[in-house]
């Protein structure tokens, strides 16, 4: 028998996945941090027996000619529908019923951001359009360290990291965030630097129920001295680390801190069993971005991050934004290619 429901609680679905299966950015812990007053963590789940679907993302309601209609996102970084099967009828079936739900219950529109690594862009093709948006990298740390150190990272690279460490570079995996305020300083500092939009910028308490619900995660902290001169945000899952945010003091550039930073989480990911560190992708998708180039001296492993466009209700998705259009003249252009544009 067959069981699909819309869970406001799902940590205890993720039971049913493998390791390899599931990530961090699948919890409820994850997913809670991206909550506003108007968009909501929901999970849609379906299950015939021991095989599951679960989806969660963000669900937001709106009004239309006095009626409620709904669109949604997955949040920042990683998600989509994952399966603990390789059945792919089920998938399939799951998929469908997950269609069904949101056109039978008031949904327009909705945005995914898939996982490269659990690859789920390949079995959601009939959910909506998916589209190829750029590649990101991923360390490989199956091997021992030396291994890793010799086979993965770049001959350039290795020599800036050992530079670094010459230099006086030290790291600290710091899990109790005592460096948390110098970490928001550089992080908003670095974005300001490349006049990032809103999105990228995060409220204070943000950061605190990072730190309080995402047990697996540490701040990594390259000193120069007594100085902090880089930092990031690293969590993981049993298989996977990821590089979350980070921020560096641009007058200190020239000791390339990210460089060493980025081999001392990967060693500290690796005692923690961690077999793949996510390190993401460049600032846009060609293949020349200088933040993808930095990256790809980490690794010869490369993967294909797709996001996912689905609207439900084409005609009130049409009126939305031809209404927004002409009530938003001076954004529509820079906002012409987003699913959701008119929530800006």
């Amino acid at each position: 028998m067959a069981y699909a429901q819309l869970l406001n609680k799902w940590n205890t679905v993720l039971d049913f996945f493998l390791p390899s299966q599931k990530d961090v950015y699948f919890t409820e812990e994850y997913v809670k941090l991206y909550e506003t007053n108007n968009e909501k963590a929901v999970c849609f789940v379906y299950n015939e027996g021991d095989c599951y679907l679960l989806f969660p993302y963000l669900l937001r309601m709106f009004q239309i000619d006095n009626r409620s209609y709904y669109d949604f996102e997955t949040p920042y970084g990683y998600g989509g529908p994952i399966v603990n099967t390789q059945n792919c009828e089920f998938a399939e079936r799951a998929l469908n019923a997950f269609y069904n739900y949101a056109c039978c219950n008031g949904y327009v529109a909705g945005f995914i951001r898939f996982h490269p690594l659990l690859k789920n862009a390949e079995y959601c093709t009939s959910l909506g359009q998916t589209i190829s948006d750029r590649y990101t990298v991923a360390i490989d740390l199956q091997s021992d360290i030396e291994s890793v150190w010799m086979d993965e990272i770049h001959t350039n690279n290795r020599n800036i990291i050992k530079k670094g460490l010459k230099n006086g570079l030290r790291f600290i995996a710091d899990y109790r965030y005592d460096y948390l305020n110098e970490f928001i300083a550089l992080y908003n500092q670095t974005m300001n630097k490349l006049n990032a939009d809103n999105f990228y910028y995060f409220p204070n308490s943000y950061y605190i129920q990072l730190q309080t619900n995402i047990l697996n995660s540490f701040l990594g902290i390259t000193l120069y001295g007594d100085k902090v001169i880089a930092a990031a945000i690293f969590f993981y899952s049993e298989k996977i680390g990821h590089y979350h945010l980070s921020g560096n003091d641009k007058s200190m550039l020239k000791l390339c801190p990210n460089n060493f930073m980025l081999w001392e989480a990967a060693k500290e990911l690796k005692i923690k069993g961690v077999d793949s560190f996510h390190l993401g992708g460049g600032t846009d998708s060609d293949e020349h971005n200088s933040l993808f180039e930095f990256k790809r001296k980490f690794s010869k492993s490369v993967y294909q991050f797709k996001i996912g466009k689905i609207i439900f209700n084409q005609m009130i998705y049409n009126k939305l934004c031809i209404k927004w259009e002409h009530d938003n003249p001076y954004k529509k252009f820079m906002y012409q290619h987003y699913l959701l544009k008119y929530k800006y």
